[in-house]
């Protein structure tokens, strides 16, 4: 019985040393961004902060246009969120439900997309979208992600897990193929495509080399690369810094907090082939 407490202790005592650990980051960065800029250039750094302030955000909204990046960043995450998961849906729905011959053969060609790093089809993706007359342009860095290999195979696992009589049932009931995915699978799969939203969201989000490289108008530009931006602007005022990444935190610690119910879920559910 005490071996056991004890084992239990131990456990709780390690994973409140791993929380402290990932989380000390995130509470430097929200701590800095909010003390005075004299606090932060002593280099003090506090448990509990005396003052906050916002000053150092309003300065580096001012010192950089984040405000329209933050928009462009917003509207990139939305659509190409929302073209991923509608490719992922349609892809995984005929990989699973109907019968035809060489869906094995796509789902491995899908598959081996994922063995392909990005930055392999930098120059072609940049030479196609500058002929498209797509540079510098909200659907030039939207464009080349509109389908996902990750998602795609998230989903089709997902779909593979639930009772193949309940489409077979759909379909006898006059459901056609759009409308049985929309009105039966997909509610059926909702951690999973939670999940996925919360991938494509995140891998949007967070996207730094097609965005620089595809546009050239600051305005234009993601948060990420203002981020990159400012930290060379404003090199010898950290404040600053720490108040942009504060920024470019905040959705991201929102979107994990408040998924991260589905998140766990959606990864932790069984898994068939």
């Amino acid at each position: 019985m005490r071996r056991r407490q004890a084992g239990s202790v131990l456990r709780w005592l390690w994973l409140c040393i791993v929380v402290a650990v990932v989380t000390f980051p995130v509470y430097v960065t929200v701590v800095t961004a909010l003390l005075p800029s004299g606090d932060v250039a002593t280099g003090r750094l506090v448990p509990v902060p005396d003052q906050l302030t916002l000053a150092n955000v309003r300065a580096a909204l001012d010192s950089a246009p984040l405000s329209s990046q933050y928009l462009v960043s917003v509207a990139v995450t939305v659509l190409q969120s929302a073209a991923q998961l509608t490719t992922a849906a349609l892809a995984a729905y005929a990989l699973v439900f109907p019968r035809w011959r060489g869906r094995g053969v796509v789902f491995a060609l899908v598959l081996a997309t994922l063995a392909f790093p990005g930055e392999s089809l930098v120059i072609p993706n940049f030479e196609l979208a500058t002929a498209l007359g797509l540079r510098d342009t909200l659907l030039g860095i939207v464009v080349p992600y509109l389908a996902a290999g990750y998602a795609v195979f998230l989903l089709r696992q997902a779909f593979l897990a639930l009772p193949r009589e309940t489409w077979e049932a759909a379909r006898l009931d006059g459901c056609g193929d759009l409308r049985a995915l929309v009105h039966v699978i997909l509610p059926m799969a909702r951690p999973q495509l939670i999940t996925a939203a919360m991938w494509c969201a995140l891998s949007a989000w967070n996207g730094y080399f097609w965005p620089l490289l595809i546009t050239d108008s600051p305005q234009r530009r993601t948060i990420q690369v203002g981020l990159a931006q400012l930290v060379v602007d404003q090199a010898t005022t950290p404040a600053v810094i720490y108040a942009g990444t504060l920024l470019v935190l905040l959705p991201t610690l929102l979107l994990v907090l408040f998924g991260q119910r589905f998140l766990v879920r959606g990864l932790a559910s069984r898994v068939t082939t």
